[in-house]
């Protein structure tokens, strides 16, 4: 007959079992010469005692092959046991389970906010915790993504962050509305620029006084947007837009400031509203601005010409009047002489510098040819065009040799054609701000219902801009990528314990090599409530 052997058994004061295993034993009656005896075997582990009767006849055990169990040796049966059995009430079977997160991604970034300071101004702009862990929310998620369509919930749950956010429920990110209505305040605009401008200006008194501005066409199909208008200005074609309008500081490439305007509204109106809404808003006063072909006009040559206080750089559009080709005869000649050659970014120009007078205002026109390009798409040309190049004039032939790497910056500015075309070409960071913000952060397409929340998803937009632009920045010298650094960090797990200690596992090498980049070793634990402090959130 089989019964319960139990060892180890300690109880509490009160008498309930806290440890002790147990087995099934049998007893076996062998016979030798000298004697009867008896030998007992171990039928099976029956693990760890959670209640024994005080017969020791049945007990419920934590079986490591049955589970939670009741074995009664009278009948040899086996029963299974509710979990709320009074028997065992008090005691803790199954705890929770070990949820892991991911931890290397958002820690870093976190911690890079902190480092460049944005932790600071984000915490002046939104005071109340429930406002700024939204906004860090979206800005985590914004970022981290990295291109893939997962929504800020559901990104917000499988993350650490999840862990410190405490006072924003996941559920309510899906759809934030009440995100968005906030960010798209003008208020909340102000106070962000004013905040950030305040910031820079500390690290560099002459931040935001030279600046780019451009616009890039938002395409969308919001009923009742107030912005929207058919243009088909930076579109292949006619399309109902809304006009972003960019600020970026020349030094740095940052965004100063930005507006919304109609999509076809594109004049020097327009720039000079901006600089007067800086100047207004920030206290600083543009001295220097660059501009594309399409803000170009008689009246930004009535108002920046040479004696004026402003300076600014402008690409001479083809038409309206202007004297673009006239330009190129007056110059023909001179094309090809070693006299005006010289290489940028292993490109060879030819460059000259003429006084002309233009609008009966003085400027400088520059004007150049971009040798490469010229005969690279010259060549092209004529690969598909023999036949229409044999049928042109011969000075129509001279033009085609030129033509495709030909173009005139229009100026105040009294310098050399090779530095003014270099201070032409920082206008590109622009050009790499737009195409960041619309391929990696989904600034298109729009898809909010209302005018604010429309401006709301462009200040988030422009902030995250802002982050990844710093956070480029920062790991430019190493030559890796920012999706490489994102997508190596997020094999970095953690879990959480109820006491708020959050347990890192142990990092790989090349994990290891990028948070070097940034200066920041991986923690062993991290405790929430410290945490939550170093980030600007309350305990």
């Amino acid at each position: 007959m089989p019964f319960i052997k139990a060892q180890k058994v300690v109880r509490d004061k009160n008498g309930t079992i806290i440890s002790g295993s147990a087995a099934i034993v049998d007893t076996v009656y062998v016979s030798t010469k000298q004697k009867n005896h008896s030998r007992q075997t171990v039928r099976e582990k029956l693990g760890k005692v959670l209640y024994l009767s005080d017969d020791k006849k049945t007990g419920i055990f934590m079986s490591p092959t049955r589970g939670l169990v009741e074995y009664d040796s009278v009948s040899d049966t086996f029963e299974g046991v509710d979990r709320k059995d009074p028997r065992i009430l008090s005691k803790e079977l199954f705890p929770e389970a070990e949820i892991h997160t991911v931890f290397g991604d958002s820690y870093l970034l976190l911690h890079f906010l902190e480092k460049c300071g944005l932790i600071r101004i984000l915490r002046t702009v939104f005071p109340k915790d429930e406002e700024y862990e939204r906004v860090l929310c979206h800005i985590l998620h914004g970022i981290l993504k990295d291109g893939s369509r997962i929504s800020c919930d559901n990104f917000l749950r499988k993350s650490f962050a999840s862990y410190v956010m405490r006072d924003v429920p996941a559920s309510s990110l899906h759809s934030d509305t009440r995100f968005f209505t906030l960010m798209g305040e003008d208020s909340v605009k102000v106070l962000y620029f004013k905040t950030f401008v305040a910031a820079m200006q500390k690290q560099d008194p002459d931040f935001g006084k030279g600046c780019y501005v451009d616009s890039t066409p938002l395409p969308n199909d919001i009923d009742n947007n107030p912005f929207n208008a058919l243009c088909c200005h930076g579109v292949a074609a006619s399309e109902v837009m809304t006009r972003l309008i960019l600020v970026l500081d020349e030094r740095t490439g940052l965004p100063v400031w930005y507006d919304i305007i109609p999509g076809n509204v594109l004049d020097i109106n327009t720039v000079m509203t901006i600089v007067n809404d800086v100047a207004d808003t920030l206290k600083i006063e543009i001295d220097s601005l660059v501009l594309d072909a399409g803000y170009v006009s008689k009246d930004l040559v009535d108002a920046f010409h040479i004696g004026t206080e402003k300076t600014i750089i402008g690409r001479m559009p083809a038409r309206r009047g202007y004297p673009y080709k006239t330009l190129y005869w007056e110059v023909k000649d001179l094309i090809g002489k070693g006299k005006y050659a010289f290489v940028r970014k292993h490109h060879a120009y030819f460059g000259i510098k003429k006084r002309i007078t233009l609008f009966e205002n003085p400027v400088f026109a520059y004007v150049y040819v971009d040798q490469y390009n010229a005969l690279k798409r010259f060549s092209d040309y004529l690969v598909d065009h023999e036949d229409d190049f044999a049928d042109l004039k011969a000075k129509d032939k001279d033009w085609y040799t030129v033509k495709y790497g030909y173009f005139v910056l229009l100026s105040n500015i009294d310098s050399s054609p090779k530095e003014l075309l270099s201070d032409y070409f920082g206008r590109t960071d622009i050009e790499v701000v737009f195409k960041t913000a619309k391929e990696y952060l989904d600034l298109l397409p729009l898809s909010k219902w209302t005018d604010t929340t429309v401006r709301g998803k462009i200040l988030h937009d422009i902030i995250n801009t802002t982050t990844l632009l710093l956070l480029r920045k920062c790991m430019k010298q190493s030559g890796l990528s920012t999706s490489e650094i994102i997508g190596r960090c997020q094999s970095l797990m953690c879990s959480r314990k109820q006491d708020g200690t959050i347990t890192i596992e142990t990092p790989n090498k090349q994990v290891k090599e990028y948070y070097k980049l940034f200066k920041l070793t991986i923690p062993a634990h991290v405790k929430e409530d410290d945490y939550r402090k170093t980030i600007g959130l309350k305990m």
